[in-house]
């Protein structure tokens, strides 16, 4: 089995690492614009809307947080602010009024 260069390797984990930087900021927007959706339902009364929309948010949340504990501590700290942000939004859509009102 031939072996590959450290500098070819170093390269390989470069582009992994801002593909995956990219996925996690797409995943991150997606959450973020379904929280923003689900609050819009949420004041015009759809609350069912509301409910599938934070869930979708919810499960990009799960999906980032997933994948955080393999970037790099660099990337970790430029992606947690963001993080944070969506994790406020799906807690604030938590309330239990959006799940009372949701049920009905």
């Amino acid at each position: 089995m031939e072996t590959m260069e450290p500098e070819k390797l170093l390269q390989l984990r470069a582009k992994t690492d801002r593909q995956l930087m990219d996925f996690i900021y797409s995943k991150l927007e997606v959450g973020l614009n379904f929280a923003a959706l689900a609050e819009t339902l949420c004041s015009d009364g759809d609350w069912k809307g509301a409910e599938r929309s934070r869930e979708l948010g919810n499960e990009a949340l799960n999906e980032v947080q997933l994948l955080l504990p393999v970037m790099r501590e660099r990337q970790r700290r430029e992606l947690e602010p963001k993080v944070e942000i969506l994790r406020k939004a799906v807690r604030r859509l938590s309330a239990p009024r959006i799940r009372t009102a949701a049920s009905m």
